[in-house]
This record gives structure tokens, C-alpha cells and sequence, in this order.
């Protein structure tokens, strides 16, 4: 199993340079330039300082240059310097990666445990008033966009209600502590979870059903075990197998889905960080979060291998 990562370790090396190569090139052939976005160069008096700034950020370079430079500092940890506030860039992602990272594993979990929970309760009272309204719920989920169901919490919860804060990730007035980072977590961390959490349940669902109407389910029943037992020890262990891989492959999604939670919910996180870089047109913060998300999400990748092994001893990582 040992040499089955490393060797895993070793193929995100060349998956992550050619997103590189991709992200940068499309980056930099997007109309405008970080200079642009900070002064107007379409007046003669800034036209000689705006090529002046261009040639000190070595933006009038050939783009196959930039990404050589952009490179090379990469393999040294440099990820470059924010155009527009000047910072490193690895310092500004840094800030804001334990934000998300709070935000959409705790989205993550929810969706996963409720998920599966409602999935394998739809299936054991299958064609019940529970599977059906399970059902309509999930398919409701899946199908409203996130943002809409954000847009009813914050008029419900925080503007009628008021027993939600609007934004933020603690009290400003009292100062960070896990209470206020928890109440202000909640909503949020719910919203981003509703669509992963609805797609589970269908995916438990039917993972669950044809689980229950295989061979050695019945062989078991045969042998006299208790319900719970055939239920908890043989069913629903190989339920487990394709949710692994669903659970860990939606965690892109959730970061994706994150910039637009992010935003409305003012959560100090890489998707604000992200929608300030495209406004802003700085290329090198969208680089090191590019970087950064897709370093993420192969790892997902590999934790789902290594999941499928421990939960099913038929599965053999030949090394």
C-alpha cells in the first residue's frame, strides 16, 4: 500500500503541470492585464507609464517566457507576488485556505452522514411515505441551485428570523471564539451541503436496494443473523463502496460551489479571494489558488483509493 501512494504521489506531478500549463495560458489570453484594472490606459499621460509598469512586472514578455519564469520560481516554493496588494501569493492563499477548508469539510460531512443516513432509510422502507418524501426532497435539492436556497436562509434565518448571523465567520464586536465561529459556520456550511447531501441520498438509495438483493444478503438472512446484522455488517459495508468515490470526487464541486457561498455570506475564504483575483486580474493569485485547488482535489483522488481498499478486502492495490 506504501509503494501504491507513492507511486500515486509521483502521477500528480505531471497531472499538475499540465493544469499549470492550461490554467496560465488561458489566464494570460483573457482581455486585460492587472495594470489595466488600476489605472486608465487609454490617456496619453498614463500610456508611458503603463508600459513602463508592464515591462518591470515582465508583462510585455512572451507568454511561453512568463510561464517559463512563473515555473521556475514554482520548483523553488515561490509562488509569486499579488499584483495588486504586493503580498506573496502563497501568503494571501495561506490566509484564506483554513476559511474554505473550515467550510467545506464540515459541508462535506454533513452532506455525507445525513446523505447516506436518509439514502439507506429511503431504501429499507422502500415505496413508504419516508422513501417518497425523501425522494421528492433530494430531487428538490439537486435541482434548485444553491445560491437560491442561500438567498431563502439569509431572508429566513437572518433578516426575519434574526437567530442567524448575515457575514463573517465570528463576531466582530466580541473577537474569534469557537462559539461565534460555530454560529456563524452553521448556515453556510448547511447551504453548500443541500446539493451533495441530495445526491447522496439518491446514490445510498440505490446502492443500498441492489445491495439488499444481493446473494450473500440472503445467504446471511438464511444463516439465521439478526436484520441489524445482515443490515450493518454485510449490506451496508458494500453500500459504502460507490459513495466513497461520490463523497470524495464532490469535493471539487464544493470548493467550486464555495466562491458563490463565499460571497454571499462575506465568508473570508478562497472563493472571495478567488472572484477579488478575476476582478482584479491578478494572474499570479489565480495561479497559486488554481495550484492549490487542483493539488485538493487529487488528493481526494487518492484518499478514495485508499478508502475502496480498507472497505472492501476484495479490492487488491497490486504494487
Amino acid at each position: 500500500m506504501g509503494l501504491y501512494i507513492v507511486r500515486r504521489l509521483l502521477i500528480t506531478l505531471p497531472m499538475l503541470l499540465g493544469i499549470s500549463i492550461v490554467t496560465f495560458f488561458f489566464i494570460n489570453l483573457a482581455p486585460g492585464d492587472p495594470i489595466s484594472a488600476m489605472i486608465n490606459p487609454n490617456t496619453a499621460e498614463t500610456m508611458e507609464d503603463y508600459e513602463k509598469v508592464r515591462e518591470r512586472l515582465g508583462l510585455n514578455k512572451p507568454i511561453l517566457v512568463r510561464y517559463g519564469i512563473w515555473l521556475g520560481q514554482l520548483v523553488r516554493g515561490n509562488f509569486g507576488y499579488s499584483y495588486f496588494t504586493g503580498e506573496p501569493v502563497l501568503t494571501v492563499v495561506s490566509k484564506r485556505l483554513i476559511p474554505t477548508l473550515e467550510l467545506t469539510i464540515t459541508a462535506l460531512i454533513l452532506s455525507t452522514v445525513f446523505g447516506t443516513l436518509f439514502g439507506v432509510i429511503a431504501a429499507l422502507k422502500q415505496y413508504s411515505i419516508y422513501d417518497y418524501g425523501l425522494s421528492v426532497v433530494s430531487l428538490f435539492g439537486v435541482s434548485v441551485p444553491t445560491f437560491f436556497f442561500a438567498l431563502v436562509a439569509l431572508y429566513v434565518f437572518a433578516a426575519t428570523l434574526e437567530i442567524m448571523p448575515t457575514f463573517g465567520m465570528y463576531d466582530l464586536e466580541e473577537g474569534f471564539s469557537l462559539r461565534s465561529n460555530l454560529h456563524h459556520l452553521i448556515m453556510p456550511a448547511f447551504v453548500l451541503s443541500i446539493d451533495s447531501m441530495a445526491g447522496n441520498t439518491r446514490y445510498a438509495r440505490t446502492a443500498m436496494l441492489e445491495v439488499m438483493r444481493s446473494d450473500y444478503v440472503t445467504t446471511a438472512r438464511a444463516k439465521g443473523l439478526s436484520e441489524y446484522s445482515v443490515i450493518a455488517r454485510h449490506a451496508f459495508r458494500n453500500t459504502l463502496l460507490p459513495l466513497i468515490t461520490i463523497t470524495t470526487l464532490r469535493l471539487p464541486s464544493l470548493i467550486g460551489g464555495a466562491f458563490i457561498i463565499e460571497f454571499m455570506f462575506t465568508w473570508p475564504g478562497m472563493g472571495q479571494l478567488g472572484l477579488a483575483s478575476i476582478t482584479h486580474r491578478d494572474y499570479s493569485v489565480l495561479m497559486g489558488l488554481t495550484f492549490f485547488t487542483a493539488t485538493l482535489v487529487l488528493l481526494a483522488n487518492l484518499l478514495a483509493d485508499i478508502l475502496y481498499a480498507y472497505a472492501d478486502p476484495r479490492i487488491r492495490v497490486s504494487v
